[in-house]
């Protein structure tokens, strides 16, 4: 072999060399999704979290899944699907749904209220106060909203709160008006322990009239900016959020704290496979790391920066009230501050 065939073949044994080289240590390495579903009111925080993160962590791809809290448990109980965290606006879903079988703890982190949110273009948006603001409701061509309670508990916190209306201020018309018209399988215990309402599996829903439902609560807010919707029930987080006029409903009824009366709320009523019985109480967000979470270390990292670093002040900056975190099951030390 010639001197010259030789030399043709070190230098393309060198670019070989240093190409391979060049892709251990210089070529992008993929990245680390870190997926979470979550409750629709979390969206605009937890975007603004992810971006944050993001930009401090190149490696890691949060990828996210907003819906009603129900729905998101529901993925992983029912559907078998994987995500690396849990973010829900009502942590007794975490305990129904998915402790003990699909995950072990669950952390409690923050506070929220229910409020009655309008625009300037809502009907008599001009009157309402905390006072009327049940009675607007009724006049017969203002529309007003919630979630559906099956999916998501802003909607059954809403369902709750109107029926409790009836009762504190002694009207029970109220329910009637703005419930029983509309949804016409629903149902009403009471008993010594409190009162029951029971939201049917499949709600014979008179669609297209007063009551509008949705999936989720954040669902409701593009119908109120475009006069859709004349009023709905939000979180208060998602009415500042999204710059909504909104009307704070008396403690009694807000659920920043435990309400006036003991009431519950019967999900998927009739249905033997998915009849649920949520007690009506303060709001209080939870979270958790599912069991067949693909990212662990990486989910532990991401919810330390969130709960006690610069997390924490995106956190309050999107309306929430953070609030002393209450820990449920064997919470890994790390998220124990």
């Amino acid at each position: 072999m010639s001197r010259k065939v030789l030399l043709v073949l070190s230098i393309i044994a060198c670019l070989l060399v240093g190409l391979s080289a060049y892709s251990i240590f210089y070529s992008p390495k993929e990245k680390t999704v870190l997926k979470i579903f979550h409750a629709g009111s979390l969206s605009l925080m937890l975007d603004e979290a992810e971006k944050t993160y993001e930009s401090l962590k190149p490696n890691i791809d949060i990828q996210r899944e907003p819906s009603g809290s129900v729905k998101a448990v529901r993925k992983i109980s029912d559907l078998g699907k994987r995500c690396d965290i849990v973010m829900v606006a009502d942590y007794k879903v975490i305990d129904k749904y998915l402790v003990p079988d699909y995950a072990d703890w669950n952390l409690i982190f923050c506070s929220n209220e229910v409020v009655l949110c309008y625009t300037d273009k809502s009907k008599y948006a001009d009157e309402i106060n905390e006072d009327d603001w049940y009675e607007i409701l009724m006049r017969p061509e203002v529309k007003y909203g919630f979630s559906n309670p099956n999916l998501d508990p802003c909607g059954y916190r809403a369902l709750s709160i109107i029926y409790m209306s009836s009762l504190y201020y002694n009207e029970g018309y109220i329910w009637s008006k703005l419930v029983l018209e509309y949804v016409h399988n629903i149902n009403v215990l009471s008993n010594e322990n409190g009162h029951y309402v029971l939201f049917p599996a499949k709600p014979d829903y008179v669609a297209g009239g007063k009551l509008v439902l949705r999936d989720k609560s954040v669902d409701l807010v593009q119908l109120l900016e475009v006069g859709t919707l004349d009023y709905a029930f939000e979180y208060r987080n998602v009415a500042e959020e999204h710059g909504l006029k909104y009307i704070r409903l008396p403690g009694e009824l807000n659920l920043k704290e435990d309400p006036f009366v003991n009431t519950f709320v019967v999900l998927y009523a009739g249905d033997p496979e998915r009849q649920k019985t949520v007690a009506i109480a303060k709001i209080r967000y939870g979270l958790t790391i599912p069991k067949n979470c693909e990212n662990y270390s990486e989910a532990i990292e991401f919810l330390k920066w969130l709960l006690y670093g610069d997390g924490r002040e995106i956190i309050e900056k999107h309306g929430f009230v953070l609030i002393p975190y209450e820990f449920k099951g064997e919470v890994p030390p790390e998220l124990r501050g």
